[in-house]
C-alpha cells in the first residue's frame, strides 16, 4: 500500500501534458476558415492588392516558427490579469523568444446607435465571451519580428511581419468584437512592451 502511494505521484508527473505552442493548430484552423467561404476583406500596409494567396504566403513565415523544435527551449509561464503568458526562450538561432498570450474576455456593455435620419438614438446591450490568442516573436535584431492575433470563434484578426501590418475584417463579425478588439489590442501591445523590456538582457546576449 505504501509503495502504491509512492508510485502514484510519479505516474501523475509523467502523464501531465507538456506545454506546447498552439500556433500550428491556430494557423491550420484560421486558414481553413478563410478558404471555406468566410466573407472578409484584407487590409495590408505593404501590399495595395492583398488576397488570400498573398496572406497564405505570409503565413509561411509563421509556419516556420510553428515547426521549430522547442525541446531545448527554456519554458516559463505567468499570469497577469486575465492574460495567460507562455514564453519559450531559444538558446540558438536568430529567434530568441516566442510568446503565446491567451486571454479570455467577457464583454458586457451598452452601445448607443445613432442614426443619420431624424431618429432618437437607441441603446443596445451586448454580452459575449471571447478567447483571444496572441503570438509574438522576438529576434536577435528585432524586438517584435512577428505578431499574430486570432480569436477562437472568429479566426485570424491581424498579423505583423516586421513593419508590415495586415488586418482581416469580416462582414459577419462576432457580436461585440468591434467594441472589444481595439481595447484588447492596446492592452496586449502594452503587455508585450513590458515583457520585451524584461527579456532585453537575454536578447542582447
Amino acid at each position: 500500500m505504501h509503495l502504491l502511494f509512492a508510485i502514484l505521484p510519479l505516474l501523475f508527473y509523467f502523464t501531465q501534458e507538456a506545454p506546447r505552442l498552439l500556433l500550428q493548430k491556430d494557423l491550420q484552423e484560421d486558414l481553413r476558415r478563410l478558404q471555406n467561404g468566410s466573407r472578409y476583406f484584407i487590409s495590408d500596409t505593404g501590399n495595395p492588392s492583398p488576397s488570400l494567396q498573398s496572406l497564405t504566403e505570409d503565413l509561411q513565415f509563421f509556419q516556420l516558427v510553428a515547426d521549430l523544435d522547442l525541446s531545448k527551449a527554456d519554458y516559463s509561464s505567468q499570469q497577469r490579469g486575465n492574460h495567460i503568458i507562455r514564453s519559450w526562450r531559444l538558446p540558438d538561432g536568430d529567434i530568441k523568444v516566442i510568446y503565446q498570450i491567451e486571454s479570455p474576455v467577457h464583454l458586457d456593455t451598452v452601445v448607443t446607435q445613432r442614426y443619420l435620419e431624424q431618429r432618437a438614438p437607441t441603446q443596445h446591450r451586448i454580452t459575449n465571451d471571447f478567447t483571444f490568442r496572441t503570438y509574438a516573436v522576438s529576434s536577435s535584431t528585432t524586438p517584435l519580428k512577428l505578431f499574430y492575433l486570432t480569436e477562437a470563434d472568429q479566426g485570424l484578426l491581424a498579423y505583423q511581419l516586421n513593419d508590415r501590418q495586415v488586418q482581416v475584417n469580416y462582414t459577419g463579425k462576432k457580436e461585440g468584437l468591434s467594441d472589444i478588439l481595439p481595447q484588447y489590442k492596446e492592452e496586449v501591445t502594452q503587455l508585450l512592451k513590458t515583457l520585451q523590456r524584461q527579456e532585453r538582457h537575454y536578447i542582447q546576449e
